[in-house]
């Protein structure tokens, strides 16, 4: 994560998302890390925007010391 002042309002985060396909091809998604929503169990949830297409979503982030346990990495695999 990256904060660019310049950029941004005071406190926002710039998230990026890089994405990998099978054949080896990767791109990169930027969003604009917003408000906070909630918090579960080992994530929380937080409104994100993408800086492409301006479109907003909501998305978990988990921190990686909650995922020292074998169960809870089995829990964010998909």
């Amino acid at each position: 994560m990256t904060t660019q002042p310049d950029l941004l309002g005071e406190g926002q985060t710039i998230v990026e998302e890089r994405i990998v396909k099978a054949n080896g091809e990767s791109s990169v998604r930027k969003y604009i890390k917003g408000r906070f929503l909630g918090k579960g169990g080992f994530a929380k949830c937080f409104e994100f925007t993408n800086l492409n297409t301006k479109k907003m979503s909501a998305a978990k982030v988990v921190a990686k010391a909650t995922l020292s346990k074998h169960r809870a990495k089995q829990k964010v695999n998909i």
